[in-house]
């Protein structure tokens, strides 16, 4: 767990330094505004219990704003999804384990490969709500990693795939998400 936080320490801070040293400019691809709807499966892990999980269909809907740094090739910004859930995400003797909401707000690294392609790690905040399988109603609270890339179609529409965990965590009950979703986006200019 230390290694963890010293990485998200330096990344933080690497992407601060970044902003600092360059002025901010939304010239380029992936720059600026953008609404966003993600497609795909997730898969629910709960720890310590005897729920059956199984893969489940999973969408987004996020809106972000990014910035590049100077006249460099990095991409940062900042990122706030809402996952319209309730879905079942195990069952067992008891009844059905459900996800009511899972909202989250993150900071976005990028790099543009090329004016096309940019490949990127996401890190932030996620807000969930379960219920059911035994417990009743529990907020929760985690930490959302993953990575991407996204293709830019024209300059206003990107699509793009990704994976991200989050890792729920109240008192002895652990959730972690696995989330794997292909996303197309809007990028207002």
């Amino acid at each position: 767990m230390k290694m963890k936080k010293t990485l998200l320490i330096a990344f933080f801070l690497s992407a601060a330094a970044s902003a600092v040293a360059a002025p901010l400019n939304t010239e380029g691809t992936f720059t600026g505004a953008a609404v966003e709807v993600g497609a795909g499966v997730s898969k629910s892990d709960v720890k310590n219990s005897s729920l059956k999980e199984k893969n489940k269909a999973d969408v987004s809907v996020r809106g972000n704003y990014n910035t590049q740094f100077g006249a460099s090739n990095w991409i940062g910004g900042a990122e706030v999804a809402v996952k319209p859930l309730h879905r079942t995400i195990g069952e067992n003797s008891i009844g059905k384990a459900k996800q009511k909401v899972d909202a989250s707000a993150s900071y976005i690294q990028g790099y543009r490969l090329t004016n096309d392609v940019m490949a990127y790690g996401k890190v932030g905040y996620h807000y969930g709500r379960f219920e059911g399988g035994g417990r009743s109603r529990t907020n929760m609270n985690g930490l959302g990693y993953g990575v991407g890339a996204k293709y830019a179609v024209t300059p206003n529409v990107e699509v793009g795939a990704e994976w991200e965990q989050t890792r729920y965590k109240k008192d002895n009950l652990k959730i972690h998400n696995n989330s794997y979703m292909a996303t197309v986006g809007y990028r207002f200019k």
